[in-house]
C-alpha cells in the first residue's frame, strides 16, 4: 500500500467559538517491531493511520496533548472510523462526548476518503 501524507486545515464553530485545526495524517508504520497489546495490526495494517493536531485556540483536549501518539483507524470496533491514543502499547479509543473531537473524527475520515496519498486540504 503507498505511503500517506495528507495535510488539513478546517474551521468549526461550537458555542460560539471559532476553532481552527490544522492536522497531518500519515500512514502508521506496521513493521514487525510494532505491537500494540489490544489490537491486531495485520488486520488493521491498511486502515490505521498516525494523525498530529493543533489548535487555534488551544484546546486542552487530549487529543492536543502531545505526550501520547494519536492514531485514526478505519473500521475499528465496526464504527467507520476512530481516534484515539496509543498509551503504554495499548489502543485507548477516544469516546467521543466531545463535540469538537467528533467534528475531527468526522473530518479525517473525509480526508482519507479523497483520492490520492497526498495533499492538503482546506474548508471553504
Amino acid at each position: 500500500m503507498a505511503e500517506v501524507n495528507k495535510t488539513f486545515e478546517f474551521h468549526y464553530e461550537l458555542e460560539d467559538k471559532i476553532y481552527s485545526v490544522k492536522g497531518i495524517i500519515a500512514s502508521f508504520d506496521c513493521n514487525e517491531e510494532a505491537s500494540l497489546e489490544n489490537l491486531n495490526l495485520e488486520r488493521y495494517k491498511d486502515s490505521i493511520y498516525n494523525v498530529s493536531l493543533v489548535s487555534e485556540p488551544a484546546s486542552n483536549l487530549e487529543i492536543f496533548n502531545l505526550q501520547h501518539p494519536v492514531v485514526y483507524i478505519i473500521g475499528y470496533n465496526e464504527q467507520e472510523g476512530q481516534l484515539g491514543y496509543i498509551i503504554e502499547k495499548k489502543f485507548v479509543p477516544e469516546q467521543g462526548e466531545n463535540d469538537l473531537v467528533n467534528l475531527i473524527s468526522a473530518s479525517i475520515l473525509e480526508v482519507l476518503l479523497i483520492n490520492g496519498d497526498s495533499g492538503h486540504f482546506v474548508d471553504q
